[in-house]
């Protein structure tokens, strides 16, 4: 459901942007994901129903890659698209690419942020708090501690680095701080759960 609104809130971000419309009479955007899975799904039935409550063509593209997300962007600047809704897959390194979609049309990030570039706006939550909450979870679950195994889906990724810093910080009981940064390699250990690995599932 939260990518279902998340993906209908970046495309009515889009209707307030003041784009004009294309010969057809009807504005073309992207929703542009951060790889094929079932959630993206949802974000897809999200983008098409709002597409069609606007009365605007979007198109849908789930790449496998970092490299097939920059030639799908790459694409859509030379259709002309009138805005791209992108979940960053390395925002750091895409950063060039991102400043030049932006300057060529309107730029959303959703899911994933990329706060270093000249998007308009980031549609999605804090995943630092998700992440925590995350961890709660898990004390419910486990409550006497244990030995946990975090699953994310790219290590690069701003969202499940955040995320999974929540998880950790909860866990070992650490005071709130979403500039930290343990990185994978090491065990997380606190006083009553370890942190064994950080494993990804791409």
């Amino acid at each position: 459901m939260k990518k279902f609104l998340a993906c209908t809130m970046a495309l009515g971000a889009f209707a307030f942007s003041g784009c004009g419309e294309k010969e057809d009479g009807k504005a073309s955007y992207a929703l542009v994901t951060t790889g094929v899975a079932s959630f993206w799904d949802i974000c897809k039935k999200g983008g098409e129903d709002a597409g069609k409550e606007l009365g605007v063509d979007v198109e849908v593209l789930m790449p496998t890659s970092g490299d097939d997300q920059k030639s799908k962007l790459e694409d859509l600047l030379a259709k002309g698209v009138d805005g791209i809704a992108v979940a960053a897959i390395d925002p750091i390194n895409q950063a060039g690419l991102f400043d030049e979609v932006a300057k060529n049309s309107i730029l959303i990030t959703m899911d994933t942020d990329a706060p270093t570039t000249k998007r308009q706006v980031y549609v999605g939550m804090d995943n630092y708090d998700a992440g925590w909450m995350c961890g709660e979870l898990v004390k419910e679950a486990i409550p006497d501690g244990g030995e946990v195994v975090l699953f994310i889906g790219r290590l690069e990724q701003d969202n499940a680095k955040r995320r999974r810093q929540g998880v950790i910080d909860c866990l070992l009981g650490r005071e709130k701080d979403a500039s930290r940064y343990d990185a994978p390699g090491q065990p997380q250990i606190g006083t009553e759960y370890t942190v064994l690995a950080t494993l990804t599932d791409q």
